[in-house]
């Protein structure tokens, strides 16, 4: 769909901008979270056929336990880090998303860590916040091994922490089951409905749905799961 913006000025002055408007195939929330009871949100349709979402995991955290020593450089999260803890991961072929965090509950309180992931020398994704509440997400990521750099940025002496983990393929792990709308129609809202099964409690799971149907599909939602 196109048109134009008009911009009209003080002194009568007028700019036409062309406008492009892009027809979106469904409209989405990016992520969704939860602590193990059902979750429900709302999808809006830009098609009118057959529609799809099906679930990926849920898959529980691996956790990384370490400690880490303050950096006195106060510098940028690198390989090369004083005192940072270098840990290895490797993701492998067909994983659709990772994800790499730190908390605050696992660290000494008032420590402020920092978080980078690096393919090879490359850095892929890092998370720098003001306190120890890290998170670096990688969409579809090449396989290969990787490293996840935990940089003490502030820190009294050292802290210990607790890297959480996860690699998610495209495998329903039959803990959660994914309701849907049976056909899109243009304009129309849905809602999707999400139910866990077999969780443990005390563990973090990630998963998502994924969405079939048109050309043109979003990014598959994000679902977290903190079981308490």
């Amino acid at each position: 769909t196109g048109g134009q913006l008009t911009l009209t000025g003080s002194l009568g002055h007028v700019v036409r901008i062309p406008v492009v408007v892009q027809p979106v195939a469904l409209a989405v929330p990016a992520a969704v979270s939860g602590t193990g009871d059902p979750i429900s949100y709302p999808v809006t349709f830009g098609y009118t056929g057959s529609f799809t979402a099906a679930a990926r995991g849920l898959v529980p955290a691996v956790v990384t336990a370490g400690t880490v020593a303050d950096d006195p450089t106060d510098g940028g999260c690198s390989l090369t880090t004083p005192n940072a803890v270098l840990v290895p991961v490797t993701i492998d072929a067909g994983t659709t998303y990772a994800r790499f965090s730190l908390f605050d509950a696992d660290v000494n309180p008032g420590s402020d860590l920092d978080l980078c992931v690096f393919r090879g020398t490359t850095s892929v994704g890092s998370s720098a916040g003001g306190t120890s509440a890290e998170e670096v997400n990688l969409l579809n990521p090449a396989a290969d091994t990787y490293t996840v750099v935990v940089q003490g940025w502030g820190v009294d002496g050292t802290t210990p922490f607790a890297l959480h983990t996860w690699l998610l393929g495209s495998a329903d792990a039959g803990n959660m089951t994914v309701s849907a709308p049976a056909a899109a129609v243009t304009g129309a809202t849905g809602m999707i409905d999400l139910t866990f099964s077999g969780l443990t409690a005390g563990t973090k799971y990630l998963g998502s749905v994924a969405y079939s149907g048109s050309e043109g599909m979003p990014n598959p939602t994000i679902v977290r799961v903190d079981v308490p």
